[in-house]
């Protein structure tokens, strides 16, 4: 009885990477748009003000596919640790992303949202015209979470 509803539960991590593999697609048709756009933006030429500056548009092209990245290793995460029983199956992935556990998956979800988080606020201060001190949020954030994840690595 109890292994029949643990063996139901493998569907909902079915539906987890499919919905994941399904955003990552859809961000990745944001990121396409947007850098279309932003190449149309580039072929009008100059001024480049406001909403319409190509190195903002590019940025925000860049952060669609960061996300999209992080939806893909979550989805082949999780098709790996709870779907794929057969290590041949696990073949074409690359051994970094077949994980064994709930934690590994957890860490590599993590680094993906940290790179992910880095590019974002590399953009953020190459394409913000007017500077401010909330323009420190985005970093320290982001800081704060590679500590977070440097010392429970070492902790263990």
């Amino acid at each position: 009885m109890m292994m029949r509803l643990l063996l139901q539960l493998r569907w909902i991590a079915v539906l987890i990477a499919l919905f994941s593999a399904l955003n990552a697609v859809a961000m990745l048709a944001v990121g396409v748009a947007r850098a279309i756009s932003a190449y149309g933006v580039i072929v009008e030429g100059p001024p480049w003000t406001g909403e319409h500056r190509p190195g903002a548009m590019l940025a925000e092209s860049i952060d669609a596919f960061l996300i999209a990245m992080v939806f893909v290793v979550f989805a082949i995460g999780t098709t790996t640790l709870f779907l794929v029983r057969n290590e041949r199956a696990l073949e074409p992935v690359p051994a970094w992303m077949r994980v064994q556990n709930l934690a590994e998956l957890k860490f590599l979800v993590w680094e993906a949202i940290l790179a992910a988080l880095v590019v974002a606020s590399a953009g953020e201060f190459a394409v913000v015209g007017e500077r401010s001190w909330t323009m420190l949020v985005l970093p320290v954030a982001t800081l704060i979470l590679a500590s977070g994840l440097f010392v429970t690595r070492h902790s263990r």
